[in-house]
C-alpha cells in the first residue's frame, strides 16, 4: 500500500478522512538551530506564559507558508544576524521542518535566521504579558493593603463590640474570605 492510502472510517458520521502523508507530517523530529541567547529566552518565556510546549509555538509560527515567506523576505533584507549564537535543539513537526527548509532554499536565507525572525514575532506578546504581570503585582500590593485594613477593622470590632457580636462575626467572614482569595491571587503573580 502507498503513502497516499487513506485511513478509512465512516466518513458520514465522523471527522474527515486522513491520509498517511498528513500523519507523517505531524510526526515530531529534532532539529538544531544556532540562535541568539535572547531568542532562546524569548521562546522559553512565551511558552511559559502560554502554558504550552515550545514545539507548539514553533509549529504555529511557521505553519503558514505566506507568513513564513514574509518573514523570510524581511530576514533577507535585514543584516542584523550577527552576534553570539548557541546551538538549540528543538522538537518540531516534520512538516514544519520541511517548510522551513523549503523557504530557506526559496529565499536564500538560512533556517537559523528564518526560525529566529519567526520567534521574534513573539516580542509584542511577551511585552504585553510583562506589562500585565507588573500590573498584577501592583494590584496585589493594593490587595495586601486592603487585607491588612480588614484585619485592623476586625481588631477594632473586637475592642468595640466584643467577640460574640453578630456584626463582628460577619466582618470576620469577610476578612477570612479576603485572606483566602489573596492567597489564591498571589499564586497568579
Amino acid at each position: 500500500m502507498t503513502e497516499q492510502r487513506n485511513i478509512q472510517g465512516d466518513s458520514s458520521a465522523g471527522p474527515p478522512i486522513l491520509n498517511a502523508h498528513e500523519l507523517k507530517g505531524k510526526q515530531s523530529v529534532r532539529a538544531t538551530f544556532k540562535l541568539s541567547p535572547q531568542i532562546i529566552e524569548l521562546l522559553k518565556v512565551a511558552a511559559s506564559h502560554l502554558g504550552v510546549k515550545q514545539k507548539s509555538i514553533i509549529d504555529q509560527l511557521v505553519d503558514d507558508q505566506s507568513s513564513l515567506s514574509l518573514v523570510a523576505i524581511s530576514a533577507k533584507k535585514s543584516a542584523d544576524v550577527d552576534g553570539e549564537r548557541r546551538p538549540k535543539t528543538m522538537v518540531l513537526s516534520r512538516s514544519t521542518l520541511t517548510l522551513l527548509e523549503e523557504m530557506s532554499k526559496r529565499h536564500d536565507v538560512s533556517r537559523d535566521v528564518l526560525i529566529e525572525f519567526s520567534i521574534n514575532r513573539l516580542i509584542p506578546f511577551v511585552e504585553a504579558e510583562r506589562e500585565k504581570l507588573a500590573a498584577r503585582r501592583r494590584l496585589l500590593k493594593e490587595l495586601q493593603e486592603y487585607r491588612e485594613h480588614g484585619r485592623e477593622l476586625l481588631r477594632n470590632a473586637d475592642r468595640r463590640l466584643g467577640s460574640d457580636d453578630p456584626f463582628r462575626h460577619r466582618l470576620e467572614k469577610i476578612v477570612s474570605y479576603a485572606e483566602r482569595n489573596y492567597q489564591e491571587m498571589k499564586k497568579l503573580v
